[in-house]
């Protein structure tokens, strides 16, 4: 009799350890799934399917006065720094990739990034959060988060004013790959004006050649133009020695600093 209640309690663990194992089987393959499209709701009871976060993101952030770490108003010589409105278009791939055209809406320069992004959801909203590069010295991070109560889509970035989003999810193809840019010649001449400094800098084959006058308000005579000059490596602007980078090209674009300032001229 002991034999037999004995059996019996063998065979019913047995049993229920299978039956574990099945169901935590099903459950890690349900999170592994669900994990990428679905977004759990403040009950756990349901989900939303289908969801793809896949896309363009498109949007306009109005022209603002750059800011420091403090959020204070960056100055140069008494002179706020003005950033011109940009137009801002993000398309998320599969494979997390994610890339960026900027267009300066005062002189349709452009700028591309590419990067990866990752997404964090919540009861409330889904964050997905953007990380770029240009290949360069430029690295910014965005985050477009989207509420789940009114499908507002919002973007910001580090000391940066946010700003509205619309979404097409149906264009996933880039609008202009950043090769394209890269294949024109830097050569030429790239310029800076606001009421405190006038800046230009001549890129010809491998050396530069730059130009800056601090505006004093006290008439030509006291602006006295101050010349600097440098080696060119593909994009890359150097100093005469050639150990210290102070700048580079992207498209249409040169950027660099005046003090510790980052400015972009034009060509």
């Amino acid at each position: 009799m002991k034999s037999y209640c004995l059996g019996i309690i063998i065979l019913l663990f047995i049993v229920g350890c299978g039956g574990s194992s099945e169901n935590e089987k099903a459950t890690a393959d349900a999170v592994s799934i669900n994990n990428n499209v679905d977004v759990s709701t403040s009950e756990g009871s349901k989900t939303d399917e289908n969801i793809t976060l896949l896309g363009m993101y498109h949007g306009v952030q109005q022209s603002y006065y750059l800011k420091n770490q403090f959020g204070n108003d960056m100055e140069v010589n008494g002179n706020k720094i003005s950033v011109p409105s940009i137009d801002y278009k993000f398309i998320l791939k599969e494979g997390s990739i994610v890339t960026l055209q900027q267009i300066n809406l005062e002189d349709n320069s452009r700028i591309y990034y590419h990067g990866s992004f990752s997404v964090d959801k919540n009861n409330s909203s889904i964050k997905i959060i953007c990380k770029l590069t240009d290949d360069h010295s430029s690295n910014p991070t965005y985050c477009i988060e989207i509420d789940k109560s009114t499908n507002l889509i919002k973007c910001f970035g580090n000391n940066e004013p946010e700003f509205s989003l619309e979404r097409n999810s149906s264009s996933t193809s880039p609008v202009n790959e950043p090769k394209v840019e890269k294949e024109i010649s830097v050569d030429g001449t790239y310029s800076y004006n606001d009421e405190s400094v006038k800046m230009s800098i001549t890129i010809n084959g491998d050396s530069w050649i730059g130009k800056t006058t601090i505006i004093s308000g006290l008439g030509d005579e006291y602006d006295k133009p101050e010349y600097q000059s440098g080696i060119v490596n593909g994009q890359d602007l150097y100093e005469s020695s050639g150990m210290a980078k102070i700048g580079y090209v992207n498209g249409r674009n040169l950027t660099t600093s005046i003090g510790n300032n980052q400015v972009i001229l034009s060509k």
